[in-house]
């Protein structure tokens, strides 16, 4: 009986420890999301533009601990200018630390990144440049499951000549 009752305890034991490592391991290494934006221009941006719209594709691979992850960020922002510009356009490639509490639906993500602006004009001229930019901000998964919706609030400020350029995209997402 003594025996019967310690190996029910050692495989109970088993069993808490191991759970949620295999769980884990269950998660794909590495998930995909894309997300549409509106995008507020804000400052020097923000008196030349109006409200643009975002597109943004992403991969996100845990890292060593569960509660962090690494997340390469593709985007596209557009916004159509007033005056003698006609757009202003943005290629970024970004990499992003996304920290998220277990069990929890918030994130809060940061990273740098780089960035091809580009300014048309009426006149067809265009002007074209590459500059070093910072992105943050919250996330809030909507549901839990394969398919993830997602919504978020950032910030993306590039280093330009002259003033920084900045804007806030509001994105709503997919993650699989």
């Amino acid at each position: 009986m003594k025996i019967r009752n310690a190996f029910i305890t050692a495989c109970a034991l088993a069993v808490a420890t191991f759970a949620p490592r295999a769980a884990r391991a269950q998660e794909t290494a590495v998930r995909f999301s894309g997300a549409a934006a509106l995008a507020l221009p804000a400052g020097d941006l923000g008196n030349a533009a109006d409200v643009g719209y975002s597109l943004a594709l992403r991969g996100e691979a845990r890292l060593w601990a569960p509660e962090w992850k690494f997340r390469g960020d593709l985007s596209y922002e557009r916004f159509p200018g007033r005056g003698i510009v006609d757009d202003y356009s943005y290629l970024g490639l970004a990499g992003n630390m996304v920290h998220r509490t277990i069990g929890d639906r918030l994130y809060e993500f940061g990273g740098l990144g780089l960035y091809g602006g580009t300014t048309a004009f009426n006149n067809q001229l265009n002007q074209s440049a590459t500059n070093l930019g910072l992105q943050m901000g919250l996330g809030l998964d909507l549901a839990p499951g394969p398919h993830t919706p997602f919504m978020e609030f950032g910030l993306t400020n590039v280093f330009t000549a002259g003033s920084n350029t900045l804007w806030f995209p509001v994105r709503f997402g997919v993650r699989f």
